[in-house]
């Protein structure tokens, strides 16, 4: 694995030879980056992890592989997927966690300091700005912004119907607005 040296890469991970990446990742055991993935500098990819696999929209299973760019000191802790995008490349911008399960649909954009923790999973083509936390279980439905340092409490449920707004904390199935922080 010369080509990725300066990298923590374990030997069960599978790396397809498209991938570029930085220095200063580790790759954990199992994992998987999908061909067009990028990888910029320290970034943690824990076990089981499955970053750039086809996007699951049923009329682009047989499309070409967008990919994923993922910019720096991002942490996927475990069995986290990341969809390849199927318009445009799948982006997670800077600083980000992932826990356990968390699952990003293909062509999101997850911007800085967005947190998904466990379980918790986002539509295809869903916008995740600035400082967005989605807690445990939450599901977004796709096609969505979340609006800058909202948080989607544990379960519950964000639909289409739903007007989310900058510092929303959501509760519930379906999601409505408990209150704004200041």
């Amino acid at each position: 694995m010369e080509k990725y040296k300066g990298n923590t890469i374990h030997p069960s991970a599978i790396i397809h030879p498209t991938v570029k990446m930085g220095i200063g990742n580790f790759i954990g055991a199992y994992a998987i980056l999908e061909e067009n993935v990028v990888l910029g500098d320290n970034n943690y990819i824990g076990p089981h992890c499955i970053i750039g696999d086809v996007g699951e929209s049923i009329k682009f299973f047989e499309s070409e592989r967008k990919g994923v760019i993922i910019g720096n000191n991002n942490r996927c802790t475990k069995q986290v997927t990341v969809d390849s995008g199927t318009v445009n490349p799948t982006v997670i911008k800077n600083n980000t966690l992932w826990l356990k399960n968390a699952h990003a649909g293909h062509d999101c954009v997850i911007e800085d300091h967005v947190q998904l923790r466990c379980n918790s999973i986002i539509g295809g083509h869903v916008t995740a700005q600035e400082g967005s936390k989605i807690y445990l279980g939450a599901i977004v439905h796709p096609r969505l912004v979340l609006p800058k340092n909202c948080i989607i409490g544990m379960g519950t449920i964000i639909t289409k119907r739903i007007v989310l707004v900058d510092k929303g904390i959501y509760v519930g199935n379906p999601g409505r607005l408990l209150r704004i922080e200041e």
